[in-house]
This record gives C-alpha cells, sequence and structure tokens, in this order.
C-alpha cells in the first residue's frame, strides 16, 4: 500500500474533521482559496500563466473576462476537473491552506460536496433525466455522510423553503427533463449546496437564462452566504453580475491575471486598459 505524503495526510484529515466538529468555525483570517502563481496547460499549450489570488471565508470573487481566457479553467483546476491532458503544470492551489494537486483523487472525491460544490453553466446537463431529484439527491449525499433518507429529504426541503422555492415536496418527485433551464439551474443550487460546502463555485451560473430567472439565480446564490457563511467564486462574462454580487473581482485576459482588487477599485477606478475596454464595453452596449 502507497503511503500517503504529509499533504495528503493533511486533507483527508482536515475534510474529515471539519465534518464531524458541529458549529466549526474558520478563522477569518486564514484563507480559504488560494492560487499561487498558477500555470495549466493542456498538452504543450499552456493557457493560465502565474496566476495568483487569495479570498476568505464567506467572500464573493467574481472572475471575469472574455471566452478563452482562462477564468472557467481556474476554477476546474481546484476541483480536479480539468479533464483529459490539462493539468496544473507549476505553482499551487490551496483549500484552506492544503495544496490540492498534492492529494490523490480519492481524496479531492471525498472533498466535493462536503467542502467544495460546484454549479455548472448548464447544471440540467449534469442531472440524469430518467431519475427523479429526490433519487439524485440520496445518491450525492449518501456519498459522504451515513444519514436516513428522511434525514437528506427534510434538510433538501429546508433548503427549498429558506431560498423561497414553493414546491419543494413536487421538485422532488419530478425529472429534470419535465423543468425548464432556469428551474434545473436552481435545482442544481440546491444540489451543490445541500452538503453545506464551504465554498461554492459557480461556472457562468446564468449565462443560458433569461434576465428574470438570472436574477432568482443570483438572489439564491447570495441568500446561501446570508445563511450558511458560503465562500463563493463566480465566473461570468457578464459585468453586471459581479457588480450586484461581488466583494472582490479579479480580471483576466488570454490566461492572465491582469486586474484584481476590490469591486470599487476594479469598476470604478481600473488600472488596466484591458479592464477600461471591458468595463467600456459594457456600458456602450447599454446606451
Amino acid at each position: 500500500m502507497q503511503q500517503k505524503t504529509n499533504g495528503e495526510q493533511s486533507v483527508w484529515t482536515v475534510g474529515n474533521e471539519i465534518r464531524k466538529m458541529k458549529g466549526f468555525r474558520m478563522e477569518m483570517n486564514q484563507n480559504l482559496l488560494e492560487y499561487r502563481q498558477v500555470d495549466i496547460q493542456y498538452g504543450d499549450r499552456k493557457v493560465v500563466q502565474d496566476f495568483s489570488l487569495q479570498m476568505k471565508p464567506g467572500q464573493i470573487l467574481g472572475i471575469v473576462g472574455e471566452s478563452g481566457s482562462g477564468k472557467s479553467t481556474v476554477i476546474r483546476a481546484a476541483m480536479g476537473l480539468l479533464g483529459d491532458g490539462g493539468k496544473v503544470s507549476g505553482g499551487e492551489i490551496l483549500y484552506q491552506g492544503t495544496e490540492m494537486t498534492r492529494i490523490s483523487g480519492e481524496q479531492l472525491r471525498q472533498l466535493r460536496g462536503p467542502e467544495m460544490g460546484m454549479i455548472f453553466q448548464n447544471a440540467g446537463a449534469s442531472l440524469c433525466p430518467i431519475r427523479t431529484i429526490e433519487e439524485q439527491l440520496y445518491e450525492a449525499v449518501l456519498q459522504h455522510e451515513d444519514v436516513s433518507k428522511e434525514e437528506i429529504r427534510d434538510r433538501a426541503l429546508r433548503l427549498f423553503e429558506q431560498l423561497r422555492f414553493t414546491n419543494g415536496e413536487q421538485i422532488l418527485k419530478s425529472y429534470p427533463f419535465e423543468f425548464s433551464g432556469g428551474m434545473n439551474q436552481r435545482v442544481g443550487i440546491v444540489l451543490a449546496m445541500v452538503l453545506h460546502p464551504r465554498l461554492l463555485l459557480a461556472d457562468e451560473p446564468t449565462s443560458a437564462l433569461d434576465v428574470t430567472v438570472q436574477a432568482q439565480v443570483i438572489k439564491e446564490m447570495m441568500k446561501l452566504r446570508e445563511l450558511y457563511g458560503t465562500g463563493i467564486v463566480i465566473v461570468t462574462h457578464n459585468i453586471s453580475v459581479v457588480n450586484y454580487m461581488a466583494d472582490n473581482i479579479a480580471v483576466m485576459h488570454q490566461g492572465k491575471l491582469v486586474e484584481y482588487g476590490t469591486k470599487e477599485q476594479v469598476l470604478k477606478h481600473p488600472q488596466e486598459a484591458y479592464t477600461k475596454k471591458l468595463i467600456g464595453s459594457v456600458l456602450r452596449l447599454k446606451r
């Protein structure tokens, strides 16, 4: 049997102890997520270069940029979801101080859900169309917790109620193909949050939705921070979304972080030419 490295042992301990310790609170001066000079590549092609930033527990970080800027890649790297040929070729990605690229695939899978949740651009595509939401909910939770189905169901219904869904019972009995794209996206948020992860990574969660549903999804994500202190990283090309949601904003261009600061610093007093151009293009479209 292969011996675990110190890094692997520490993340295993952190992941299990956090789930066991009721009422656990992170120190607010400890970083929840941190990137240190991260390079990411697919084959010989480097798609992210020298990416560094950090976020505290409970913060909302918006990552903006044009298509192909690398913004989705950096959050997928934190979850170990780069896919075939993708790898972190330099630097470190730390979750609660533990280097994520040095742990095993199994240990990473154990952290997905209880510690780190993810909402994809098309949440409906990640749902099985021939199984009810309730069945998929049970499967997601029972992979990580030894609890009864009744407890899981009650937890989901409470979350539906907290997020102001009016038909939680009916949603659980339904199949994904019965829902609109917007409703599937909202259900995806509940599935991602049912284990109450400390960090929620959202990859373009509103891009395929109409304006009314976009507003619902954004408000529901912000409600999660209010209820659970969830830290959120939202990747989007929509400046208006980060203006409404984010505490801090990172601007990416051609695989590089070109500007990073508070919402007020980046949107009201941008320093980089690309950031000014990005904000200016949005303003021109609104005229």
